[in-house]
């Protein structure tokens, strides 16, 4: 059930170029599923035309329970500027959990995740959470950078990846297409998809999986239009 709450900040890690996590103190009675989003809302004098608030995908999983954490791209908004700003023990504002790009766990297809840039951060806490969780099937992660500077989270996922047999994870340096797609997951067209990131994305990738033959309930999409 989504509710409004505060978290003091901690800290800020810079995990590529221009590019942070942002941890929060989690309370004890704050909880989500892997996949969840959260809106947050920062105290800003002048906020520009986009506001004060921004919705994130929640980077961290379920089961670390000492932080929330998102990552995201810090660029020249009112927002960002005020969010790279924030003070140790600042209070800031959530509302969530939002969302329903979770995983069904009664479902044994495999798992695809397909995903653009910042769009994995969805991913980064699902992999986390289930790499910890006993479920059937198996899950496959495609992203691509289209910048090298950019990427993240790639030693952390290929050692998970590593270390669990029902987690496979590829870092691509081209675009996802349709090669990539059956070169990677051998039971495609009876996959289950995840897509997110930016709208021209997600609607090029579904426009690929359903040309590989992959039924419309199959494929499931988040769509970000800005960060």
């Amino acid at each position: 059930m989504s509710e409004t709450f505060y978290l003091p900040f901690e800290k800020k890690i810079a995990i590529a170029h221009n590019t942070y996590s942002f941890y929060f103190k989690r309370n004890k009675t704050f909880d989500f599923k892997a996949g969840e989003y959260i809106r947050i809302t920062l105290m800003i004098e002048n906020p520009d035309s986009r506001g004060s608030s921004r919705y994130f995908t929640i980077a961290s999983s379920p089961r670390d329970y000492d932080y929330l954490i998102i990552t995201t791209k810090i660029i020249k908004s009112s927002f960002k500027k005020k969010l790279a700003s924030l003070k140790r023990g600042e209070k800031v504002k959530f509302y969530g959990p939002l969302g329903n790009f979770v995983i069904d766990e009664k479902d044994n297809r495999t798992k695809v995740f397909l995903a653009g840039g910042i769009g994995i951060t969805t991913f980064h806490s699902m992999i986390k959470y289930y790499s910890k969780t006993v479920f059937k099937g198996k899950i496959i992660l495609l992203v691509s950078f289209s910048d090298p500077l950019d990427v993240i989270f790639y030693d952390e996922l290929l050692k998970i990846s590593k270390e669990n047999d029902s987690i496979k994870v590829v870092y691509l340096k081209g675009r996802i297409d349709r090669d990539e797609i059956s070169k990677n997951v051998s039971d495609y067209k009876d996959a289950i998809y995840y897509i997110v990131g930016p709208d021209v994305m997600v609607e090029s990738i579904t426009e690929i999986v359903s040309g590989l033959g992959v039924n419309e309930e199959s494929i499931i999409r988040e769509n970000f239009p800005g960060y």
